[in-house]
């Protein structure tokens, strides 16, 4: 692929992205179905040219709204790839859906939603902060009980939050 075409590639995902995103957050999706289908398709054809947001967004609407456990389990991909590269948001998206009975059954999925918790939490997201706060002053998701982490994450998320306020 060329450099002209990678460009033209870039700029018609990110033009299909501006498209959905704009259908999806102003409400005009939720108007008629051929509206919101026309948002997705947008969306899903930003995203498989490998638009983070548009990837991360379509993760999201796909494991929370979708029809079926197909959709659910295919937005549940979208969010592994976005928070393997290091997203945080679709770290704590990712851990929520493990949690999620209806979307995964497994013994080891508590471990899994700690993983992506923390590596969230480290890179400052305040609603991981206080997950894994709640986590271990109750004991749960299969970590000891420890009132000195549960503080320490207790405080991490005041200042997270704080920060986030004041922007």
């Amino acid at each position: 692929m060329t450099l002209l075409q990678r460009f033209k590639s870039y700029v018609l995902a990110w033009l299909q992205y501006g498209l959905g995103w704009c259908l999806f957050v102003s409400g005009i999706a939720a108007w008629h179905k051929r509206l919101h289908t026309y948002a997705m398709m947008q969306l899903q054809r930003a995203s498989h040219k490998h638009h983070n947001k548009a990837q991360q967004l379509m993760g999201k609407l796909l494991t929370y709204r979708g029809e079926t456990i197909i959709d659910r389990r295919a937005g549940m991909a979208l969010l592994q790839q976005q928070a393997d590269s290091g997203d945080a948001q679709a770290q704590f998206l990712l851990a929520e859906a493990l949690l999620n009975p209806q979307l995964v059954v497994g013994a080891e999925q508590e471990q899994q939603a700690v993983k992506w918790y923390l590596l969230a939490a480290k890179q400052d997201h305040a609603m991981a902060a206080l997950r894994l706060s709640k986590a271990y002053a109750q004991g749960a998701l299969g970590l000891e009980k420890s009132e000195e982490q549960a503080q320490y994450w207790s405080s991490q998320f005041m200042r997270h939050s704080k920060m986030s306020s004041d922007l």
